[in-house]
């Protein structure tokens, strides 16, 4: 496990290009930037820059056709998560028309996708900027993020499931206690420090969130509460056909994990490893088909229940964390069901249910209101200092950037144009283009001073301006920008700004 303050994510000149009818668009030329364990990297700049594609790029879920990266390195942990990505299509230029042709090979694309199930989820999660367009409609909210625990999580979750124990002497006193509480309508902090103690008694953390909200909807009618809440454990009495299919899939989740370790080896050391593959592959199909009854209709449904009822109070635990007033409820719906500030949360749980080493975060606050945005930052800003997990956060407010991020880094039409500490850069931003994007900017120390705006659009990424792309709307541009792309050099500090007004020290990799 890397310490706090490793490099966890590395981007070296990282490229993507689309390839449409009128062009290619270069939309990423050249990004580099890391981001370290327990560290928040905030990412900046007008529409269109490509700060998504940026995010898009790394976990390789750029749509392919149009989009293709084409070169560059991200290496996450050591492993390179674009290894064999040139022998992935071939580009060739159709005449003077600034077209091109590419040819795909599709086999080495599927190879491709299949290593990265070691990477997305448990390594690098994924806050999508629009999330009616991530969820399915189809399936209630529990039934999706517990897809998610049960794929990076199963292992904890099935060994924590089969050594619960509801009959420990413990148990019963414990939910005397909280039957007691309820009768004489206790607090809500009190009984759910008795749920606590209970579930401790049991050993399963989810029983703790069961046993609240039974006990506490019971506060109104507390008659017969201590046969509810010894019924609510029921379900952690397991037979012996539900403990033989939770060992399955066990067995299956943890040859699945060593894939993935396989995946991973072949990504930081450049080599195939394709017999491992085959017999891990031959045992996991041949593991899935020694109890194929376990599929059968009408067997699966009473032996799966203990896992799915686990799943359900696991997720409404996850849904406690982002602040969803109504969990149980939210729990059982569907995404159709909810508003878009609600389904923000709901993704932003399922994204955290695996706590990754590194979250990236595609605006995740857009669609909230300011008491949820401060409980979400708040969340994350959690979960960063608890488990070290490094964020990578894209938004179009500077203000969440100054609040939460450890270092800034600007984008500007496909290209990082300065990257510095958060403090530094709002003292001392160095680029025009980071000095315009702070002066339009209400300042509440100046209430009479007038706000500026930036001359002038983003360009066209098909035929970009020659030399720095901000040049045509520069006040201080000189003939050289127009000629040459200037080099990323460090101002002190850690400072690294794109801009020919300065000459410090070049920044190498």
């Amino acid at each position: 496990m890397p310490q706090r303050g490793d490099v966890i994510l590395d981007v070296r000149d990282l490229c993507t290009y689309f390839y449409t009818y009128d062009g290619v668009v270069r939309a990423l030329d050249g990004v580099s930037f890391k981001v370290r364990r327990g560290e928040t990297v905030g990412m900046a700049g007008e529409t269109g820059c490509g700060k998504s594609v940026t995010m898009f790029s790394a976990l390789r879920l750029i749509p392919d056709p149009p989009g293709r990266t084409v070169s560059g390195k991200v290496l996450f942990q050591g492993a390179n998560l674009l290894w064999g990505i040139e022998s992935e299509a071939k580009m060739k230029p159709i005449g003077t028309t600034g077209r091109v042709k590419v040819t795909r090979k599709f086999r080495r694309i599927k190879a491709a996708n299949e290593r990265m199930m070691a990477v997305r989820g448990h390594g690098i999660s994924m806050i999508f900027q629009e999330p009616t367009s991530a969820m399915n409609p189809l399936f209630p909210i529990y039934d999706q993020i517990g897809e998610t625990l049960l794929l990076h999580r199963g292992t904890q979750l099935l060994e924590g499931l089969l050594s619960a124990t509801p009959d420990a002497p413990t148990v019963r006193p414990a939910l005397e206690r909280l039957a007691e509480a309820v009768e004489r309508r206790a607090g809500p902090g009190e009984i759910r420090s008795l749920a606590k103690t209970a579930a401790e008694a049991i050993g399963a953390p989810s029983a703790e969130t069961q046993l609240y909200y039974r006990a506490r909807d019971a506060r109104q009618n507390p008659a017969g509460v201590l046969h509810q809440l010894t019924r609510s454990i029921h379900r952690f009495r397991i037979s012996g056909a539900q403990r033989a299919y939770l060992r399955h899939q066990l067995g299956l989740i943890r040859s699945q994990e060593r894939l993935k370790q396989i995946y991973m080896a072949e990504m930081r050391s450049g080599k195939l490893d394709r017999t491992a593959k085959i017999n891990l592959r031959n045992r996991i199909r041949l593991q899935r088909w020694s109890h194929f009854y376990f599929s059968l209709w009408g067997i699966r449904g009473r032996i799966s229940k203990p896992l799915k009822d686990e799943l359900f109070w696991q997720t409404v635990r996850l849904l406690e964390g982002v602040q969803i007033a109504n969990p149980v409820q939210v729990a059982r719906g569907y995404p159709f069901e909810l508003s878009g500030g609600m389904l923000q949360r709901v993704m932003i749980a399922m994204a955290l249910s695996s706590e990754p080493l590194l979250l990236m975060a595609d605006e995740p606050t857009t669609a909230l209101d300011v008491t949820i945005q401060a409980q979400i930052l708040d969340l994350m800003r959690d979960l960063k200092q608890r488990v070290g997990m490094g964020i990578l956060l894209v938004t179009h407010d500077l203000a969440v950037i100054a609040e939460v991020a450890d270092r800034v880094c600007i984008m500007y039409a496909g290209q990082i144009v300065e990257n510095a500490a958060v403090k530094d850069l709002f003292a001392h931003p160095l680029h025009p283009y980071t000095q315009g994007l702070l002066a339009s900017i209400p300042r509440m120390d100046q209430p009479d001073k007038r706000l500026d705006s930036i001359p002038g659009s983003v360009p066209n990424l098909i035929s970009p301006p020659t030399g720095c792309r901000f040049h045509p709307r520069c006040a201080y541009a000189m003939e050289i920008c127009k000629k040459s792309r200037p080099p990323m050099t460090e101002e002190g500090n850690g400072h690294h700004v794109a801009c020919f007004l300065y000459h410090g020290t070049p920044v190498t990799e």
